[in-house]
């Protein structure tokens, strides 16, 4: 999938998360920042990724120890990313009320981005280090036409989603 549909599956993930755990408004700002950065989050294997880019060159170090959709892209590092952003943010002295729904959204997030590439055709290695890769029966084409309406209605969902919470 491509890095605005990733985006859009981790910012209403995110906000379905923060529904369904009643966050009020600061928390589920958090919630959602921490979906969108965990959408992104699995392609710091790819150099050549949205993320991947702007961090080029711990990608690069990741692409080639482990090579694009490996250990980034299993549950493993869903729960490894998350310890690690819950640990890094404890010792910064953020408060549980921050920090707790921030690595919630960034958990909500990387599993969405998980779920998005389950539905292309090359899978995901969801229990790495088993070379065994997870396919979704229904699969998109990365940049086909169903792949950019999947978008097009998660940031709808998104913006309407956003405004009737504001108006609350």
């Amino acid at each position: 999938m491509m890095a605005f549909t990733h985006i859009a599956a981790g910012s209403a993930s995110a906000l379905l998360a923060a529904d369904w755990l009643n966050a009020p408004a600061p928390q589920t700002l958090l919630m959602l920042g921490g979906g969108v950065l965990g959408s992104m989050l699995p392609d710091i294997d790819h150099p050549g990724s949205a993320f991947g880019r702007r961090v080029l060159p711990i990608s690069m170090m990741l692409s080639a120890v482990f090579g694009h959709r490996g250990i980034t892209h299993s549950l493993l590092a869903v729960v490894g990313m998350s310890a690690l952003a819950w640990y890094s943010l404890h010792h910064l002295a953020w408060h549980p009320g921050y920090s707790v729904p921030f690595v919630v959204g960034i958990a909500v997030g990387y599993l969405s981005h998980l779920a998005g590439d389950w539905m292309t055709n090359s899978g995901v290695p969801l229990l790495w280090p088993s070379k065994r890769r997870f396919v979704a029966p229904l699969r998109l084409f990365t940049g086909d036409f169903r792949e950019y309406l999947l978008a097009f209605v998660m940031y709808g969902w998104v913006i309407v989603h956003g405004m009737r919470t504001a108006g609350r």
